[in-house]
């Protein structure tokens, strides 16, 4: 009885990890190719890599360009993932980081710039990861 209740818990999360993955593609993606080294350099500047401090405006201008970015790399990598063992242990460690992914992407800037910048930085983290994960699916 325990094992139908685990396989129906990974179902349900697979699910809601599918509808939410459309959701975000659908709202930021510009369909457009990804462009890696673009990537890069907007994960540089939301780390605070640079010697002058961002303002909120510019913040903002970052987290729709990261939001758009980690939805064009979110539906391979998911695919990827969705082709390992479902009671494994890397599935189920990548498959709750992929939903941390898209619970972020939700979270907005706030209201302050202290955590937009916490924002941004996080985004930056996980369109980091995502471009690890896809050239290891790939």
């Amino acid at each position: 009885m325990e094992e139908r209740s685990t396989a129906e818990g990974t179902a349900g999360e697979t699910q809601q990890l599918e509808s939410a993955g459309e959701a975000t593609a659908t709202s930021h993606a510009q369909r457009i190719p990804v462009d890696l080294d673009t990537v890069r350099y907007l994960i540089s500047r939301a780390r605070g890599q640079s010697s002058v401090p961002l303002h909120y405006g510019e913040l903002a201008e970052l987290e729709a360009e990261l939001c758009g970015y980690i939805a064009q790399l979110l539906p391979p990598v998911k695919k990827a993932v969705d082709k390992l063992w479902h009671g494994g242990t890397a599935w189920h460690q990548q498959i709750s980081r992929l939903g941390g992914i898209e619970r972020q992407v939700g979270q907005g800037l706030g209201a302050g710039v202290l955590s937009a910048h916490v924002q941004v930085q996080q985004l930056a983290k996980d369109c980091q990861w995502l471009i690890d994960h896809q050239g290891q699916q790939q």
